[in-house]
Parts: structure tokens; sequence; C-alpha cells
């Protein structure tokens, strides 16, 4: 009987290191499990920061390009020219014909003002708003054209007032040769206002609105009249 119950407790003590390598297994495990998942965690937020900081400079790039995209509006020079004539407008209480024409010529020079000091820094890239490179030469291009469509349009609004008196009677024709010579006084104007900007450009003086008269005395008068009629 004692014999049995030895070996029966020499058994439970062999049977004990097998139950704890079994539990040391299940740790070891449930270990591994662990240190997968983390290194699963750590990828998901290595990713999710490259992701961050992609967008982030994505954002970067956009503000960028937004800075560097000029915005050729086909508004953009008669809002100019508008400005100005309204500062003179509030100085006199009215403006001549006169004053358009100079008003129109210093528009025009502010602008190419401005353009310029864009392409200062040779290394800066500006795009137009449909993404694409602008140069310099587009944007000379463009200022150009849109001068052309205003002095078509001043032109058109004083044959438009003077067909306007033939009718109410007040004059007998619309006075065409008139409003020819006011076509080659919008020229006239551009030309001096840019030799004076580029002449002030050399002496850093601001480039302000000037009383030059561009053409004749009598043309003027004929157009200011239909204004006034």
């Amino acid at each position: 009987m004692v014999i049995a119950e030895v070996k029966i407790q020499a058994m439970v003590k062999a049977a004990k290191p097998e139950k704890d390598t079994v539990s040391v297994h299940k740790l070891d495990r449930e270990y591994l499990r662990s240190q997968e998942s983390q290194n699963a965690d750590r990828k998901v937020f290595h990713r999710d920061t490259l992701e961050i900081s992609q967008l982030s400079e994505n954002v970067e790039d956009i503000r960028e390009r937004m800075k560097h995209t000029v915005l050729q509006s086909a508004a953009l020079f008669s809002d100019t020219r508008a400005g100005i004539l309204e500062k003179v407008r509030e100085e006199k209480g009215q403006y001549s014909y006169s004053d358009v024409v100079n008003v129109v010529g210093l528009s025009y020079a502010r602008l190419y003002s401005e353009m310029e000091e864009r392409y200062e820094n040779q290394n800066e890239q500006y795009y137009k708003i449909d993404g694409t490179p602008l140069t310099k030469e587009d944007e000379i291009e463009w200022l150009n054209k849109e001068y052309e469509n205003e002095v078509e349009w001043q032109k058109a609004c004083a044959k438009a007032a003077a067909q306007r008196e033939v009718f109410l009677g007040h004059i007998s024709s619309v006075p065409t040769k008139e409003i020819d010579e006011l076509e080659d006084s919008f020229y006239q104007a551009r030309d001096t206002y840019m030799k004076l900007h580029q002449e002030n450009k050399q002496v850093g003086k601001p480039l302000t609105l000037q009383n030059n008269v561009f053409g004749n005395t009598q043309m003027y008068e004929k157009l200011d009249k239909l204004r006034n009629l």
C-alpha cells in the first residue's frame, strides 16, 4: 500500500513539469500574437503618417500653384480703367474724353508694370487658369489684345452716342473723322505712358495720371459735346 502511494506521488511530481511547459508555450504564442498585432499597428501608423505627409505636400503644392496662377480675365483691363476714372470723377466732378484717353493709356502701362514685376525672378514659373505654363510673351500678347478691345469699345460708345444725337436731331451726322482720330489718340497715349513707365522705373518713381492732350482739341470738343447733349 505504501509502495503504491509513493508511486502515485512520483507520477504527480513527474506530471507537473509537463503542465508548466504547456503554460510557457501558451504565453509564447500570446506574446507572438501581441508582437504581430503591434507590428501591424506600426505599419498602419506609418502608412497613415506617409499619407498625411503626402497630403500636406499636395496642399502646399496647390497653394503654391494658386499663387503663381494669373487670371487673364476680360474684365481686368476695364476694371483697371474704371477704377482710375472713378478717382478722376471724384476729383473733378466729371471727366472728359481727354481724361478717358489718358486713363486708358495709364491702365495699359500699370498692367504692363505689374506683369514685369512677376517676371523679375526668372526662376518663377507662372500658369494660366487651365494649368498650362504662362510666359511673359503670352502676357504681352494678351495685354495688347485687351487694349485693342478697349479702343474698339470706346469707339463704339462714341459712335452710338453720335447716332443717338443724329436720331434726336441734335447733330446732322456722325463725326466719323473725329472718332477715327480718337482711335489714333488711344495708341499715342499707350506709347507715351509706356515711355513714361520706363523713365520712372529707372528712378523708382510711381506712374501717375497726366493731363496730356493726344490729338487735336477740336476732336475732343465735338466728342465731349456728344456726352453733354
